[in-house]
């Protein structure tokens, strides 16, 4: 019996009600009445789920969402609840209807006389940002990937939809699943009806982080041959990113040294190695308050026996026991150095040289001096240094004001002047401005009172305005040259890009998640989709489009897919399912990245307003 609900003038609204483990459960379906060759036949049109709506409204509410189904006008409306429940089912069931139709490919033009006054556009769905993520996972052969980790279609479709939307729409998973089900074409890029629910998604985010090792390493191998990376250069640094609530009970969750200024958080770190052009490796999540060197050795068990690659680091990382290590395994590094002083005749006899940055006009004052299988590298920044002299010297000013206030209102009546509230004070202003240490403070009290506060840049202070603007590499590389070294050390700023990518576009701060499983969960899957994103961003980069992802994004935004429905002169109902034409800036995007400039096709549904009544065929022994 093939019957299109859409023709039908005689829906009703039926109710059932199933047993399951000795639980009853009442559903509601919308059913269609219709004549056929055998008799009268009831036709299931959309399961209603439970229905909170009084028995006796039942029937307005079938005859609505008929009339919404053909954009008929109505004499008499239903109450605010009736109309939007009329409105949402007819969507859903025309919705299902146009997914099950064939795509138009009309080789001639097709005319339709059409009433203005019954045209409307709805269902409408972004669609530009998702095609190009979906088409990059297709690229990078996520599928398959999972597929040799066993996971399901099921599980494979919630892995794509949660990297899509932390790179489309970075949120919870609540919002996320919102996203997906109201205002994303993904299900329909992914040829998928289903209604999506965060449980599941915070199930499938939970799984794939028991598989990251491999799923790293399976993307990190596929970027490798799409790219030809040569991996050379191995960036290795810490971040860290903070929690909203107190997690108490947790082992991830530590308090530490926030390289966001949010020390009065709990805190979680990500340690992360990418190559020379900024494609990730891998990572690994850490407690908030892990010591940076101690973190090392298990990154580089994972960098496999290659021992032409060189590690670059910061100073936090660079202590002398993991430069002993990096040795001891093979490897090359380049780091900064932790030393704080050399002796004095440390740089005596090395030349002053000129280094002229990738800009092509900062130039960079180095020193070079080899010892003990080692070069040392001094290098001297102007613009470095303008800019650290600033920061310095606003947060010296700001204490030097704040300690002032303090000494002036030992002289005033109703002030604080007790010593162990002084103490605390002066405690907290060391660690606001964080310059504490540059001065030499004194004081003087009686009876606990204090009655003079002093303060004066120390020896300190002095030393660390002279080494402003300078700072010393060390590498056993000996057989590089002073551009060399510097330009290797620079490209730590790719670990930096990617970490301000994945808080600032991506999502990854600040966390809400109050479980270790899903707070791992979370930040993993920010990780995959900046695999994902260096992919994008390269291809992009290639062609001269040298946005960052957000704006990327925007770009896309309003690139959408819509239904438009409108009534013909043939008393029919015509539903066409499309996508917006793209604008230049997409058309660009979309061809720098070799996808097609429309992701889904157009589709046509076309139903007449009245179906007139199937008759019975008689028979040549019994005519009329």
């Amino acid at each position: 019996m093939d019957r299109d609900p859409l023709y039908s003038q005689n829906m009703f609204i039926r109710e059932t009600v199933k047993t399951k483990k000795g639980k009853k459960y009442t559903q509601h379906q919308l059913v269609e009445s219709v004549r056929t060759p055998h008799g009268p036949r009831q036709v299931l049109v959309l399961n209603l789920g439970f229905l909170d709506l009084p028995r006796d409204q039942w029937k307005e509410l079938a005859n609505t969402i008929e009339s919404e189904l053909h954009k008929q006008k109505r004499l008499f409306t239903g109450t605010p609840e009736i109309e939007s429940l009329a409105r949402h089912y007819a969507e859903i069931i025309v919705k299902q209807k146009l997914l099950d139709t064939k795509e138009v490919h009309s080789v001639s033009a097709v005319y339709e006389s059409v009433d203005i006054d019954s045209i409307e556009t709805t269902d409408v769905k972004t669609i530009g940002a998702e095609h190009v993520a979906m088409s990059s996972l297709q690229e990078y052969g996520f599928e398959k990937i999972l597929k040799s980790l066993n996971f399901s279609d099921k599980e494979i479709g919630y892995a794509k939809m949660l990297i899509v939307a932390r790179l489309v729409h970075p949120a919870s998973e609540l919002e996320t699943a919102r996203w997906i089900n109201e205002n994303s074409a993904l299900c329909e890029l992914m040829a998928t009806q289903v209604l999506v629910y965060d449980t599941a998604l915070h199930r499938s985010a939970c799984l794939l982080f028991e598989h990251h090792e491999a799923i790293e390493r399976g993307l990190a191998e596929t970027a490798r041959g799409l790219f030809d990376l040569k991996e050379t250069v191995i960036l290795y640094d810490l971040t860290n990113t903070y929690f909203e609530g107190s997690k108490r009970g947790s082992r991830l969750a530590k308090p530490g040294k926030s390289k966001e200024r949010r020390d009065d958080r709990p805190l979680v770190t990500l340690a992360l190695t990418v190559d020379e052009e900024g494609f990730p490796k891998q990572s690994k999540i850490l407690e908030g308050n892990i010591g940076e060197p101690g973190t090392l050795e298990g990154m580089l068990d994972q960098l496999g026996t290659d021992t032409q690659k060189t590690i670059v680091m910061d100073a936090g990382i660079a202590s002398e026991s993991n430069l002993a290590l990096i040795k001891g395994k093979g490897f090359k590094y380049v780091a900064v150095s932790r030393k704080r002083s050399y002796r004095d005749d440390f740089w005596q006899g090395s030349l002053e040289k000129n280094v002229l940055l990738s800009d092509g006009t900062t130039e960079l004052k180095v020193r070079c001096v080899q010892e003990d299988g080692e070069l040392f590298l001094q290098c001297h920044s102007i613009e470095k240094e303008l800019k650290e002299k600033a920061i310095l010297d606003k947060k010296s000013s700001r204490f030097e004001q704040e300690m002032k206030k303090l000494q002036e209102g030992l002289s005033k009546k109703n002030t604080q002047k007790k010593y162990a509230a002084i103490v605390e004070k002066i405690g907290r202003l060391k660690e606001r401005y964080g310059v504490g240490s540059l001065y030499d403070i004194t004081m003087e009290s009686d009876n606990d009172k204090v009655r003079r506060i002093d303060f004066v840049r120390n020896a300190s202070g002095m030393a660390r305005d002279a080494k402003v603007g300078k700072y010393v590499l060390r590498t056993n590389r000996t057989d590089l040259s002073e551009e060399e070294i510097s330009k290797i050390h620079r490209s730590l700023t790719r670990v930096e890009d990617s970490f301000r990518s994945m808080k600032s576009h991506l999502g990854l701060r600040p966390i809400h998640h109050k479980r270790d499983d899903t707070t791992t969960a979370h930040i993993f899957i920010t990780v995959l989709a900046y695999h994902i994103l260096a992919g994008i961003l390269r291809k992009l980069g290639a062609h001269k489009i040298d946005y960052n992802w957000q704006t990327i994004r925007n770009l896309l935004s309003n690139h959408v897919r819509v239904t438009t429905t409108f009534n013909t002169e043939d008393e029919s109902t015509i539903h066409i399912r499309n996508s917006s034409v793209p604008t230049l800036n997409q058309q660009a995007i979309y061809k720098s990245l070799n996808i097609k400039q429309q992701p889904l096709g157009r589709i046509k549904l076309k139903t007449p307003l009245k179906k007139p009544a199937v008759r019975q065929k008689c028979s040549e022994e019994n005519p009329g």
